[in-house]
């Protein structure tokens, strides 16, 4: 397109349908500026142009749009039977498309009289398919589909307006659009930008291939709903990367939401919605009866920076998996810096193998809502200024006796906190309830302390066999080093007097307390860390195996930690990343 002050819009809906013809997107946003009663259009790190009423309804601000010095449009209405066909994203590109001769003017709504009305879904903003290329103005031209209104306007820009090539190349973000309506692969070495909450809608399959980069703008999170699936599959040398969209040097936990995988397994909520999501959004709810539930697979992928505060207690975390089942794969995945947790478990059976939490800024690990799981080869390393569990397991909060019981059978497992006297750090907080089986722990550095169980149901579950320790050894725990459990009498009591310390010294199995050191100083580097041990430091007791006849567990991995010592076999090496920002 010419470059010009002002941009008709005919050649502005021209524009739109040869992104639409040639699959490039383009998502739009209205917002609204509640202090200075105006609208305001913009693009975003020039690839994205803004769709958000900021509150307002969308009649309203399209009402003080037409109050702004700088915009023209026509509007007519839509008829009501065909209003649900222009709330799909597609049947508004298909409306679109076939404005023809119309586009000169105000948009007729006769020419979409084709689309069924029955078509379900709503638009959000965003139109499938590749992206405008930002010029110097800040303003853009644009097309909004309200729930009666579809309107056209042109803008006056200060500088000018260019169309891009597809942003599908490699050297550019493609756009992603906030609601993926069917099977779609991202390709490989390519960037996709996320702007707000993207659903992977139902019975869609989301691909993306070995060394895609997924940016994350502020607010942003990609959620697979119920019965979707995201097969996220990198490799030791191209590993899929999502981090913000901010850049590198800028980038800090939270600015983006993360990455939500939810399934049909059992919680004890039954069905629920995930935090950090509208409730009101059916495509948060998750939850079910089928154990087995497939939210995907995530292998050699890596999460960066996320974890958006949505307000107070409703953050989303860099990985949050609610009622994922057993057939869903997560194996070697990094979480680093995220703002809350680095991976949120919200009931159901979902496995975790080779999986690495760094510098969260709260709890690396947390569990709830009934999860019955298994991991192995988990690795947790605090920051000095953040960061508060390395596991936080519950069973359910608000009724900690809840079925099914969260107890979760975790195997080697490396936890290294950050010897920061300014941090009350724990390795282990399980509390409200929770069960769990807890074998092959090598814990160092934490400066509160090592275990602690919190409430009274909580300590009965060991005598019922439903929580249990073994095969641990531990080291520079405590301010000086060595107080590994702290002292819980009087007001402090909050297991009903359960004694972590005799439990751990003279009743879990094979539990060494300072022991030499086991880890070398850096595994406390920041940037380049090695979690590898510098001796050899292997479980002694029988239940130190994993069980046997399951095809989950690596059988002969008796020794403590996550990683094995030696030469060979360090996981954690060639597809991780630690960047401070």
């Amino acid at each position: 397109m010419t470059t010009k002050r002002f941009i008709p819009k005919s050649e502005l809906l021209d524009w739109l349908r040869g992104c639409v013809r040639r699959r490039e997107s383009v998502v739009l946003k209205v917002i609204a500026d509640p202090h200075k009663e105006v609208i305001t259009l913009r693009l975003s790190e020039g690839k994205l142009i803004y769709v958000d009423c900021e509150g307002r309804a969308p009649l309203e601000a399209l009402l003080l749009l037409a109050e702004c010095e700088r915009v023209k449009f026509g509007y007519s209405s839509v008829r009501t039977s065909e209003r649900r066909a222009l709330m799909s994203a597609v049947g508004f590109l298909k409306w679109l498309d076939s404005a023809g001769e119309n586009a000169g003017g105000a948009l007729d709504a006769e020419t979409g009289a084709s689309l069924r009305a029955s078509e379900e879904g709503r638009w959000s903003g965003t139109l499938r398919g590749g992206s405008a290329r930002k010029g110097k103005a800040p303003l853009v031209a644009a097309v909004v589909a309200t729930s009666g209104l579809v309107v056209a306007f042109g803008l006056y820009l200060s500088t000018g307006f260019e169309a891009g090539r597809s942003a599908d190349t490699p050297t550019e973000a493609a756009v992603v659009p906030q609601s993926i309506v069917e099977s779609t692969t991202w390709r490989a070495g390519r960037t996709y930008h996320l702007d707000g909450l993207v659903f992977v809608e139902s019975g869609v399959r989301l691909t993306i291939e070995p060394g895609v980069t997924v940016l994350g703008g502020p607010g942003s999170a990609l959620i697979v709903t119920r019965d979707a699936s995201l097969h996220a599959r990198g490799t030791l040398v191209e590993p899929i990367v999502f981090t913000s969209a901010m850049a590198e040097g800028e980038r800090a936990s939270g600015d983006w939401g993360g990455v939500v995988l939810l399934g049909n397994a059992p919680t004890n909520h039954g069905q629920t919605n995930i935090e950090g999501v509208w409730s009101g959004d059916p495509r948060s709810v998750f939850g079910g009866t089928d154990p087995g539930s497939n939210c995907g697979l995530l292998e050699f992928v890596r999460i960066e920076f996320a974890g958006h505060e949505l307000g107070q207690g409703n953050d989303l975390n860099g990985l949050t998996l609610g009622g994922c089942g057993s057939e869903t794969i997560i194996r070697y995945v990094q979480v680093h810096r995220a703002h809350d947790d680095g991976v949120e478990i919200f009931g159901g059976t979902v496995g975790l193998k080779y999986v690495i939490v760094s510098q969260a800024r709260d709890d690396a690990f947390d569990w709830d809502l009934g999860w019955t799981g298994r991991a192995q080869f988990l690795v947790v390393q605090q920051h000095p200024d953040v960061g508060d569990a390395g596991f936080e397991g519950d069973n359910r909060n608000d009724d900690p006796e809840a079925k099914p019981v969260s107890q979760p059978r975790i195997y080697n497992a490396t936890l290294v906190g950050s010897r920061s006297p300014n941090r009350d750090q724990r390795a282990m907080v399980i509390r409200h309830g929770s069960g769990g089986e807890f074998r092959n722990f090598l814990i160092a550095g934490f400066p509160l302390e090592a275990v602690d169980l919190r409430g009274e149901l909580t300590t009965q579950r060991i005598s019922s066999r439903m929580l249990s320790f073994g095969s641990i050894a531990m080291y520079m725990i405590g301010a000086d080093g060595r107080t590994f459990f702290r002292e819980e009498s009087g007001e402090n009591d909050d297991d009903g007097g359960f004694d972590e310390r005799h439990y751990f010294s003279r009743i879990a199995p094979d539990v060494a307390l300072d022991v030499p050191p086991a880890l070398g100083p850096n595994a406390w580097n920041l940037t380049e860390p090695d979690f590898a041990p510098v001796a050899a430091y292997v479980a002694a007791g029988s239940d130190s195996l994993p069980p046997e006849n399951d095809e989950f567990w690596e059988g002969s991995e008796n020794y403590y930690g996550a990683v094995r010592y030696g030469d060979e076999g360090n996981w954690t090496l060639g597809w991780t990343a630690y960047p401070e920002s």
